[in-house]
């Protein structure tokens, strides 16, 4: 993922960008024989907004959380039974920053 960060208060950001996602369907051959279902690879770009903070923890340290929603738009119409399920989701991160 690649985010611009933009901050309205020093401890509080906003994040935009976009990202390259990696999507693997690995079926099961011996539960599910059925010659229609094959593992399958692809790469998609999407998109995600968000927001978080970072407090300072320390002199030269911060302790950083924030959430971000992904548009990935995977086109699931070669999976029988979920050609309406939607891709999007939320990615939550926890970090430390420290200074050397």
């Amino acid at each position: 993922m690649i985010t611009g960060l933009f901050y309205p208060i020093p401890i509080i950001y906003g994040a935009v960008g976009f990202g390259w996602y990696n999507t693997t369907f690995d079926y099961n051959q011996n539960q599910f024989p059925l010659e229609l279902l094959s593992d399958e690879t692809k790469q998609e770009v999407g998109w995600h907004f968000g927001g978080g903070l970072e407090l300072p923890v320390g002199t030269n340290a911060k302790l950083t959380a924030d959430v971000r929603y992904v548009f990935l738009n995977y086109d699931f119409k070669s999976v029988p039974g979920f050609s309406d399920t939607k891709s999007d989701f939320y990615v939550m991160t926890v970090g430390f920053l420290f200074g050397l």
